[in-house]
């Protein structure tokens, strides 16, 4: 089976020779060369063609990780990046993945699991470690709840539609609501229309279940 060709770009010049060093000696990736910061990364992915790129996210130079990965992934959209981290702010991580980043690893993990993630990104999958998982799903349900107050909830009813619907649960028709009401027959139809749509429902009865669901009735 023919190796996944990696690159490793890192600043810390121990840390680069000894992953290196280590990812070579397990035998299952062959690690075409290394490099010190961005610029010198980029001409060695034109040169060497890796199908992954391990990149620290703080490097030395006008180039941090994540432009570099902006970087790659323009120029080289084949290869794909790994980030490589001390970092525990969120912040790192949803802008390396808009970076296009397919992997988020932090350094204080095995070289056994980094070679996992080698492997899953380069099968097209992506692998954020689970402590960093952790804070991507904070982040995410964060934005969930950002477009929840954006967007009106729509199965908020009226006292009216309350009320309406409560005698649609007692099998009341329009017609009796509308006595009992002193309302229209068109009004309670309008009133029945709008329950619908706000419970996205299209029958009565489906309509008194997610009252009910909601704790509407």
């Amino acid at each position: 089976m023919e190796k996944v060709k990696v690159l490793i770009v890192d600043d810390h010049t121990v840390f680069c020779e000894a992953l290196a060093s280590l990812l070579t000696l397990k035998g299952e990736v062959d690690v075409v060369g290394t490099a010190s910061n961005a610029e010198d990364g980029l001409k060695k992915v034109k040169e060497l063609n890796p199908q992954i790129v391990l990149l620290d996210i703080e490097l030395n130079g006008c180039t941090d990780g994540i432009q570099a990965t902006h970087m790659i992934k323009e120029k080289f959209p084949a290869t794909e990046v790994i980030m490589l981290t001390m970092h525990s702010n969120e912040d790192y991580l949803v802008d390396s993945i808009n970076a296009g980043a397919k992997g988020y690893i932090s350094k204080e993990f095995s070289c056994s699991y980094l070679l996992q993630a080698i492997k899953a990104v380069s099968k097209g999958e992506s692998l954020v470690d689970p402590r960093s998982a952790n804070k991507m799903f904070r982040e995410f349900k964060k934005l969930l709840n950002k477009r929840e107050n954006l967007v009106p909830n729509r199965s908020d009813l009226s006292e009216r539609e309350v009320e309406i619907l409560r005698l649609i649960a007692e099998g009341n028709t329009n017609k009796d609501i509308g006595e009992r009401l002193h309302l229209s027959i068109n009004t309670v139809r309008n009133h029945v229309a709008n329950i619908f749509l706000k419970l996205e429902c299209n029958s009565r009865t489906k309509a008194v279940f997610k009252g009910r669901k909601k704790q509407l009735i």
